[in-house]
């Protein structure tokens, strides 16, 4: 969904430029780099935006030889990549594999990392980066020397290996991804199903290994994992849907005592798959006085989506009801609840949609209002108001203010006015550069207060997501699809 890569972008893009400015600049500016540094150097922008414009310009000769492609993966096992190194070989393709497939067999792959095993911004060794080149290529013929790291002692290299393998997703690859989604580290297991859930995006998986892959995966369903996240019942209900539901509504997973079950709601939500009423409406009344304990809260606010989804003439009143609820959680669900039995099923998509079409500007006023609002909460609930201030999202900051007047969040609304108070009299510029330099020059002292305002914010109790899908509602014509 379109929406989704734009929250992924508030994640990424000072992340990512940070760590690239960070790395091109360190030698001059020390070893402490970071969110700060970026945010008082407003020259690392354009820094990272010379570096991103280079990448993007890089071509690969048709004829360029084995020799020069060697070269390139001799230079892998180089911490810094020098000259765009690891981006060049990702256009010579199909050509470089072979060298790559060779260097997986070279000792130090097995064993070298980068910056001594400490945290590195980037690929942290060389197998990682010839893993992912390898991943991308899509060879079957990568995938037994590939295999033998799953039998590594360091999870940091079975990880990998397990990402690269599930992205291929032959019958070579069978043997090693059952290893890794029976491996006793949640993180092999969560990299093993990314793995696989990039293999069936690209369409390289074969009907032979996605359907090796359902009873390793149904082991995980009620498996206690700090990673996995609940990826099983999504990637179940990929490879074979017929089959996924019958495992996921069964008794053995289907219940209460399944720590995991709101993952499996949840997936079934995504899918679209309604949730019959003898299954669904006696998980409700279960769970009903159990949420105030997790993760009863996150199981019952998943169940009022499924109820949404498929409504019977109780539905709207114990929606209503819980919009009062002290969970936030469950006040969300509901919200989302109400609006998807009004007909406002992803009001967010709809919003992008517009974005992507006409731009900002023509945006209706409730269109406007919902998303300065939602990029405003989702930015600073991600790295604060220096974030939001930072980055483009804060161009619309009037919208927002007026956005979140709008939907009823008046004590949020307060300390963004207050946030903007800090900018001189004419608030916050609407050049993302401008205002860049503007947060640079902030003393101090008025550092310290925008913290008080982050912290101000965390602590309101006004339930945003909540009050944006009661607005959309109420604004329905807005957030629609024009039949």
């Amino acid at each position: 969904m379109k929406y989704a890569a734009f929250i992924l972008g508030i994640v990424v893009i000072i992340s990512i430029g940070t760590f690239i400015t960070y790395r091109m600049l360190r030698p001059r500016h020390g070893e402490n780099g970071g969110f700060s540094d970026w945010l008082k150097n407003p020259d690392y922008k354009q820094a990272a935006a010379d570096y991103f414009a280079a990448r993007k310009a890089l071509t690969i000769p048709d004829d360029i030889s084995d020799e020069e492609i060697q070269k390139m993966v001799d230079q892998l096992f180089d911490e810094k990549d020098k000259h765009f190194n690891f981006d060049r070989l990702q256009l010579v393709g199909m050509k470089a594999v072979p060298m790559l497939i060779n260097a997986l067999n070279n000792p130090k792959t097995a064993s070298m990392k980068f910056g001594d095993g400490g945290y590195v911004p980037g690929p942290a060794s060389p197998f990682e980066r010839i893993a992912d080149l390898l991943e991308s290529s899509g060879s079957p013929q990568a995938a037994q020397p590939l295999a033998k790291y799953m039998q590594h002692n360091d999870s940091y290299f079975r990880k990998y290996a397990a990402h690269a393998l599930g992205n291929i997703g032959t019958s070579e690859c069978i043997e090693p991804m059952l290893i890794a989604l029976g491996d006793d580290d949640d993180y092999v297991r969560s990299f093993a199903m990314m793995g696989v859930e990039g293999g069936i995006r690209a369409k390289r998986c074969t009907p032979e290994f996605l359907d090796a892959m359902v009873p390793a995966l149904t082991k995980l369903l009620d498996r206690p994992d700090n990673s996995v996240s609940g990826r099983a019942p999504g990637l179940l209900l990929a490879i074979d849907t017929n089959r996924a539901m019958s495992i996921l509504l069964s008794s053995d997973y289907f219940s209460i005592e399944n720590k995991q079950l709101q993952y499996i709601i949840r997936a079934l939500n995504t899918a679209g798959h309604k949730i019959p009423h003898d299954t669904l409406l006696p998980l409700l009344k279960t769970l009903k006085p159990l949420v105030a304990d997790y993760p009863h809260d996150y199981n019952y606010s998943e169940a009022l989506i499924a109820y949404a989804n498929h409504p019977d003439a109780s539905a709207e009143e114990l929606f209503r009801l819980e919009l009062t609820s002290g969970n936030e959680k469950i006040q969300r669900a509901a919200a989302e609840a109400l609006a998807i039995l009004s007909g406002v099923t992803n009001a967010r998509e709809v919003i992008f949609d517009a974005l992507d079409k006409q731009g900002f500007d023509q945006l209706s006023s409730p269109q406007k209002h919902y998303y300065a609002v939602f990029m405003y909460d989702s930015e600073v609930c991600n790295g604060g108001h220096s974030q939001y201030f930072v980055n483009s999202s804060g161009d619309h900051w009037k919208s927002a203010l007026a956005g979140l007047k709008a939907i009823g969040a008046e004590k949020r609304a307060l300390i963004l006015q207050e946030a903007t108070k800090l900018f001189g009299t004419a608030g916050p510029a609407v050049d993302n550069d401008t205002r860049h330099r503007q947060l640079a020059a902030f003393t101090s002292k008025k550092d310290q207060v925008v913290d008080g305002l982050d912290t101000r914010y965390y602590e309101c109790s006004e339930n945003v997501e909540a009050l944006l899908a009661l607005y959309a509602i109420k604004h329905k014509e807005h957030f629609v699809v024009p039949d």
